[in-house]
């Protein structure tokens, strides 16, 4: 899809509309491409979520291409090809289950009963979208953020403090 990391204006209310649709469903796996340098895995960054549901839909989220925000959408990922970047530096991705190399497989087959946007403003300025948190009927959460140009996964926690920064939990977007 063309633009599918480009920010702008409006985008963010429909990426909290999508990410919604997870209510009410019940997830059956949680896949995201791990990245690998020279086949060490680097734990940094999460990268894409694919979000599968035992009606065999998807949903994706993903860090958006300016480095603050997060977007979702209705279409599976796509893994990101390898490359050399030199003779004996090789870039890959796999695909893995998420919730497995978390310790977080109590989530499968769990029915999402909340979905919220995390807002982020920095000194009173604009805010911008920075993640979601999905709360499930268990009580346990999972935070997908931006944490700094890498993609951050949370489970029953809640993301960091930084001074100056405005974080807030919304339903909706104005």
């Amino acid at each position: 899809m063309s633009g599918r990391r480009s920010p702008s204006p409006a985008r963010a209310v429909r990426d909290l509309q999508n990410a919604r649709s997870l209510l009410g469903k019940h997830l059956s796996e949680l896949l995201h491409d791990q990245y690998y340098f020279n086949d060490e895995k680097n734990l940094r960054d999460i990268g894409f979520l694919e979000w599968r549901f035992c009606e065999r839909e998807v949903l994706s989220m993903y860090l958006l291409s300016d480095g603050e925000r997060v977007g979702a959408d209705l279409l599976p990922s796509d893994t990101p090809a390898s490359f050399e970047i030199e003779p004996n530096a090789t870039c890959s991705w796999k695909r893995e289950n998420l919730l497995t190399g978390l310790s977080a497989t109590l989530l499968e087959n769990k029915k999402v009963c909340a979905v919220e946007g995390i807002l982020d403003s920095l000194y009173g300025q604009e805010p911008w979208l920075a993640g979601f948190r999905v709360t499930f009927e268990t009580g346990d959460s999972l935070i997908y953020l931006n944490q700094g140009d890498d993609a951050v996964v949370l489970i029953n926690a809640i993301p960091p403090v930084s001074v100056g920064l405005e974080t807030r939990f919304v339903t909706s977007i104005q």
